[in-house]
């Protein structure tokens, strides 16, 4: 079952729609209350994290799956900035950083922001978040939006990045500090995996949850 697409956007356009689309997914499918309110907190952090982005970033939000099989959350948008743009944001900042890119979510977002702003070499994403935390190629890529995506530039994944930090934590500071934000993350302990896949003109995240 897949539920209709819903466009969103970061100034509250179809966010409440979506939400909505996400409670009817779990009723159609028959989900228990428990298993229902997972896949709506999920929704919600999402949107949650759409908030967040850019003034113009717009995106399309729909759930597919089935009640004994894998349902993934989806957001799908094209690029609309320039790295170049970005920089000019950044450098306005007080502090000539990226600041809002604080913990799980947050570096999730970052991600799809690169995407956004054209920062799909994988030089530099290899750069800001380090060769172990991202794969390459098309693994693990089978549910996602079309060829295109499935034979992405770049596709990281919360289960290889919590397998990388895990390895770790106990000797480097600031992988025990990304370990400490998975736990804190209401995505990072519910989900099963999130990708994020970056593709010419196209970002896509899914989020995974098995029951």
């Amino acid at each position: 079952m897949q539920t209709d697409r819903i466009k969103v956007n970061s100034n509250g356009n179809g966010i409440e729609r979506a939400l909505d689309e996400a409670s009817k997914f779990a009723s159609y499918i028959e989900l228990d209350r428990s298993k229902a309110l997972r896949i709506r907190l999920l929704s919600e952090e999402t949107m949650g994290m759409v908030s967040t982005i850019t003034e113009d970033f717009e995106a399309e939000f729909w759930i597919e799956g089935s009640k004994d099989e894998v349902c993934s959350i989806h957001l799908l948008a094209n690029t609309r900035m320039n790295s170049e743009k970005k920089q000019e944001l950044i450098a306005a900042s007080t502090d000539k950083k990226n600041a809002a890119a604080k913990g799980f979510m947050g570096k999730i977002k970052e991600i799809i922001e690169n995407g956004l702003y054209g920062i799909n070499d994988i030089e530099q994403l290899n750069e800001a978040y380090g060769g172990a935390m991202l794969m390459y190629g098309s693994m693990g890529a089978a549910d996602f939006e079309n060829a295109a995506m499935r034979s992405c530039v770049t596709l990281w994944s919360l289960e290889k990045y919590k397998n990388s930090i895990g390895e770790a934590k106990d000797t480097d500071e600031a992988a025990g500090e990304a370990w400490d934000e998975l736990e804190k993350s209401i995505v990072a302990s519910l989900a099963d995996d999130v990708r994020v896949a970056i593709s010419g003109d196209k970002v896509e995240m899914v989020i995974e949850k098995k029951f």
